[in-house]
């Protein structure tokens, strides 16, 4: 038979460099067809998006793991966005409020367009 545990505690989670990196590809103003969101991103021809190559290079500029976080309004103020390529990067490998770097991305416009932005406490250089 187990006993309860006679201590308790309670978990304070507080900023560390107090400063956001925002992750957020905004989808475009007109509606994407079926076929054109089962598509990679890199193939729909929207001036101004990196390569595929430049989105794995940046991935290799961003942490192995990134865990995402609620933004409150009197944050917002310290936040900055994450370059286009960066974003991809993220994007592709996220899953819910998690990054993994080694996780197979999922480059299709549906995915990459979800509308959901990621946020992360910066880190050294960010992106």
């Amino acid at each position: 038979m187990s006993v309860p545990p006679r201590t308790r505690f309670e978990a304070v989670v507080r900023p560390v460099t107090g400063q956001f990196v925002v992750f957020r590809i905004d989808s475009p103003n007109f509606k994407l067809t079926k076929s054109q969101l089962a598509r990679p991103v890199f193939a729909l021809g929207f001036s101004g998006f990196p390569s595929i190559e430049e989105v794995e290079a940046a991935a290799l500029a961003i942490p192995a793991f990134l865990i995402g976080i609620k933004l409150d309004d009197s944050r917002k103020a310290s936040c900055r966005q994450a370059t286009t390529a960066a974003a991809i990067a993220v994007l592709s490998r996220r899953v819910g409020e998690i990054y993994v770097r080694s996780r197979q991305p999922d480059y299709s416009a549906k995915h990459i367009f979800s509308g959901h932005q990621f946020a992360v406490e910066a880190w050294g250089k960010a992106s």
